[in-house]
Formats: structure tokens, C-alpha cells, sequence
């Protein structure tokens, strides 16, 4: 794609225009004892909300870093690594997915799962898009936010790491 064509798309994704049918998502998760079983993101999504209600403490593994990161028990298809952060009020779980810097299949993962996101909770949920953060590369990030729970999807341009990443997330709420 000439370099006109992916500042274009940027543009796009950042309106969240959606300029041609894209594929659908297909998740499988992975537990540490090998079994998969596929489904939908949406199955995913709810699966991974009841998880928030206990702070992910069923899918949380070891410890892996000093910032409360724990290996996740359960992954999503494709991810290049998936975790579960753990803060004393929030815990999150997220994935990501690295794909050569701007490269179309980046965009395409991104726009699939906000789309699925959308149709899975939207219109049970606030959707915001973050516009405030100044990167030299490209971000973009749409948020769905319940009372449970918040559930993210954002993309990023990293030119220094010659890699574009699809990151998705779900926050539990507040704990009572």
C-alpha cells in the first residue's frame, strides 16, 4: 500500500469509518492445559466479564513482572501474549496481537473487533473514542464502558519497533 493509502486509512479508522466489509472474528481460547475450544469474540467477551467480577483470579497464573502483571491462564487465538494485571481497586485482562508496522491485516483485526465489540455489548454500553494522546505514530482506541466492566480495542503504530499492534482489553469495575 503506497504511503498516501495507509495515511488515508489512519484518517478512516480514526472517524471509525469503515470503508469495505472486513473479515469476522473467529477467537479460540487456550487454557494452560491445552484445550481449546473456538468461539466468538461475544462468547469471549461475557466469559471474560463474569472473570472481572472476581478480578480475573481463576485465569490469573504467575506472577511475570513487578508491575502486577500474571501470565493468563487462558489466551485468545493469535495473541502474542496475553495477562492479567492486578491493582488493588482494577484488575484487567488484555491480549495482543503484533503485526508488521502499518501493515493492512493491523487495521482490518482492529476494525473486526470494535465492529463485533459493538454488536456484542454497544448498546448496552457507552462507546468513547480517546483522542488525547499524542504519539509521533498512530493510536487509536474505542472504549465500551458498563457498570461491570470496560471493554477496550485499540491499535497502534510503533515505527521504532517496525510493528503495528492490536490490543484488547477487558477492566473489571471498582470493587465494592
Amino acid at each position: 500500500m503506497a504511503e498516501g493509502g495507509v495515511k488515508q486509512r489512519i484518517m478512516q479508522l480514526g472517524e471509525a469509518v469503515v470503508v469495505r466489509p472486513l473479515m469476522t472474528s473467529m477467537l479460540v481460547l487456550v487454557t494452560t492445559i491445552g484445550v481449546a475450544q473456538a468461539q466468538d469474540l461475544c462468547t469471549s467477551i461475557h466469559q471474560l466479564m463474569d472473570h472481572s467480577r472476581s478480578q480475573f483470579a481463576k485465569i490469573a497464573g504467575a506472577a511475570s513482572g513487578d508491575a502486577g502483571d500474571h501470565e493468563a491462564t487462558l489466551t485468545l487465538a493469535g495473541a502474542s501474549q496475553c495477562a492479567v494485571t492486578k491493582k488493588s481497586k482494577r484488575s484487567s485482562y488484555h491480549c495482543r496481537w503484533e503485526f508488521p508496522h502499518r501493515a493492512e491485516e493491523a487495521y482490518d483485526t482492529f476494525e473486526s473487533f470494535v465492529r463485533e465489540v459493538d454488536g456484542c455489548i454497544g448498546r448496552r454500553a457507552t462507546l468513547h473514542s480517546d483522542r488525547s494522546v499524542n504519539h509521533p505514530d498512530y493510536y487509536a482506541v474505542r472504549r465500551f464502558e458498563m457498570e461491570q466492566a470496560e471493554v477496550s480495542v485499540s491499535v497502534k503504530d510503533k515505527g521504532a519497533l517496525g510493528s503495528t499492534f492490536v490490543f484488547f482489553r477487558v477492566q473489571g469495575g471498582p470493587d465494592d
